[in-house]
């Protein structure tokens, strides 16, 4: 969609020129009990999202990777995936689908390092996984953490910690300092999810989500209503006779395509519930664009944010009284 931000170039270059000062064995806890790795790894395959970022953006190119059909070109990957491989001169991963994980394929290709730190990875699959390399899978809940706790995670288990670090730093500054320049932000709550309008329901996604916590570094404020939400995880169902219950200034909705949005705000429920009638409703109908929201990474924010900070500005500038 548009060519690799220059932030996340500049990060990568700076990464890759630092040194590599590390102590091993590490032993990593998880949600499956502990992992040591024994030796700096340089064979890495990665499960889920965010961990392959955090990968390229450290300077190594990962042995396999789950192949991204939502979203992804046509090798698989996503754009900023795709770009940091080429900046590495690296040859392109094997891309797998990891609905059903090929265990041979991996044991052929002789990993040091499986990393899962945000995936749904289940404890059959990681006990499969830990007899053929070190496995590091979620440590709190299937598909939640930060995606600065991800990085620091990984920086450790592939003895790159300082340059995670420098990661973190870098990209938290970028965050401020467009807090910074748009003050409108403060304050402002908002709830975020995806409709089914077959289920007459919304998927809306929890403070534990990684797109919730990036939208908060802008200055957004999660609603309360939100928060108060019963049950556990990265999102909870809401049917539409329901959203009434959310007070929020802006609601951001992303879905598969346009003709699945439309299908939404035909649905009369839908349209009334408060922000989509009073026009604060902020519509995600890219695939790539979503995916760089739902994962964000070192590597995804500054993708994401060139094209959602200007959205997200215009709906809170516009006439509808959305703050």
């Amino acid at each position: 969609m548009h060519p690799f931000n220059t932030l996340a170039a500049a990060l990568l270059s700076l990464v890759v020129a630092l040194p590599v000062r590390a102590e091993f064995p590490v032993t990593l806890p998880h949600a499956f009990g502990e992992t040591t790795i024994p030796a700096m790894p340089g064979r890495v395959i990665t499960l889920g999202w965010i961990a392959q970022d955090v990968v390229l953006a450290l300077g190594l190119v990962p042995l396999a990777v789950p192949r991204q059909d939502w979203g992804g070109d046509a090798n698989g990957l996503m754009p900023w995936v795709g770009a940091a491989i080429e900046a590495q001169g690296g040859a392109l991963p094997l891309r797998f689908d990891d609905s059903f994980l090929p265990y041979e394929t991996f044991l052929m290709l002789q990993p040091d390092l499986i990393l899962a730190p945000y995936s749904g990875l289940r404890a059959p699959d990681y006990m499969r996984l830990s007899q053929i390399a070190p496995t590091l899978g979620w440590r709190d809940a299937p598909w939640t953490g930060d995606w600065q706790e991800i990085t620091r995670l990984v920086g450790r288990a592939l003895g790159r910690e300082a340059e995670a670090d420098v990661l973190v730093t870098q990209t938290g500054a970028y965050l401020a300092d467009i807090a910074v320049r748009h003050p409108e932000f403060s304050g402002v709550t908002f709830a975020i999810g995806s409709g089914d309008p077959a289920a007459g329901s919304v998927g809306i996604h929890r403070a534990a989500d990684p797109r919730v916590q990036l939208l908060e570094q802008l200055g957004l404020t999660l609603a309360p209503s939100v928060r108060a939400l019963p049950g556990d995880g990265f999102y909870t169902q809401v049917g539409f006779e329901a959203l009434g219950r959310l007070d929020a200034d802006l609601f951001i909705l992303w879905q598969s395509g346009e003709d699945e949005l439309a299908a939404l705000l035909d649905h009369p429920v839908f349209a009334a519930f408060g922000p989509v009638a009073r026009g604060c409703l902020v519509p995600l109908v890219d695939r790539t664009f979503v995916m760089a929201t739902s994962a964000p990474s070192p590597l995804s924010i500054p993708w994401a944010l060139d094209l959602l900070v200007p959205m997200l500005a215009a709906a809170l500038d516009g006439d509808a009284g959305c703050h």
